[in-house]
């Protein structure tokens, strides 16, 4: 789970951000281990996998052409219970792309850190970067593994996929994050990591509305990608080991 704010308000994210300028790390968490591009902490010793951490941040900086702009801090929980209590979000991981925080249960959470590079990119929205995360936290061989289609409710079938994407913070999870999983995995198998990552700088930060930014990367509506992605249809799979300065879509 992707946030750009602090759901409990201006306290916690003053807590979160001294503890990002270098102050000590809050609610009992110690410093456990140290890599290029990682501090870890823990409180009761969880284990944390810095390997695999670290090469899952290599895989996805090079897939989205982004590298990490300075250290990132890995702060593991026992429960999401305990996230809950420290950022305001009961979830398995919330990572804060701003300040570079993952706040997760696992001793990798490749999901997370997906959301803490793309955060760099662009903010083209909640439904594509939950997306992003899930897609490629499925890659596997160089290929996608999310369902191509999901079945949506019968209240929601006829509805146009901007407007599920507009809708996906009130939608159900449950519905939601497949949804969101299997849209931007057909987006990634169709056009490519790299077109992904284009759209992603093409809106958000830029100013650029999502619909025209999505346009003019994939030259298509997004409804009408919507349309071909719940008939199955499209040009071949493109594999996601596409080179990621293949910068074949506009980008500011």
């Amino acid at each position: 789970m992707r946030k750009t704010w602090c759901a409990r308000g201006i306290l916690v994210c003053a807590l979160l951000a001294a503890t990002s300028a270098g102050a000590e790390p809050p609610l009992g968490f110690r410093l456990t281990a140290q890599s290029p591009h990682f501090l870890f902490y823990s409180r009761h010793g969880e284990a944390i996998d810095v390997h695999e951490v670290e090469s899952s941040l290599s895989r996805v900086q090079q897939l989205l052409g982004q590298k990490l702009p300075g250290r990132a801090e890995y702060y593991r929980y026992g429960t999401p219970q305990e996230v809950a209590a420290n950022v305001g979000e009961y979830a398995s991981g919330v990572t804060f792309g701003g300040l570079r925080q993952i706040h997760t249960t696992r001793k990798c959470h490749l999901h997370e850190i997906v959301h803490l590079v793309a955060a760099h990119l662009g903010d083209p929205g909640s439904f594509f970067n939950e997306g992003l995360a899930i897609a490629l936290g499925s890659v596997e061989g160089g290929s996608v593994r999310v369902p191509r289609r999901v079945r949506l409710p019968a209240a929601l079938r006829k509805t146009t996929m901007s407007a599920l994407a507009e809708r996906f913070d009130a939608l159900d999870p449950a519905v939601a994050y497949p949804l969101a999983g299997s849209f931007v995995g057909y987006l990634v198998r169709v056009y490519g990591v790299p077109r992904v990552a284009a759209f992603f700088r093409a809106s958000g930060y830029s100013g650029v509305p999502r619909a025209s930014a999505f346009q003019a990367t994939f030259g298509v509506t997004l409804d009408e990608a919507g349309v071909s992605w719940a008939g199955g249809r499209g040009p071949t799979v493109a594999s996601t080991r596409t080179p990621p300065t293949d910068r074949s879509a506009s980008a500011p």
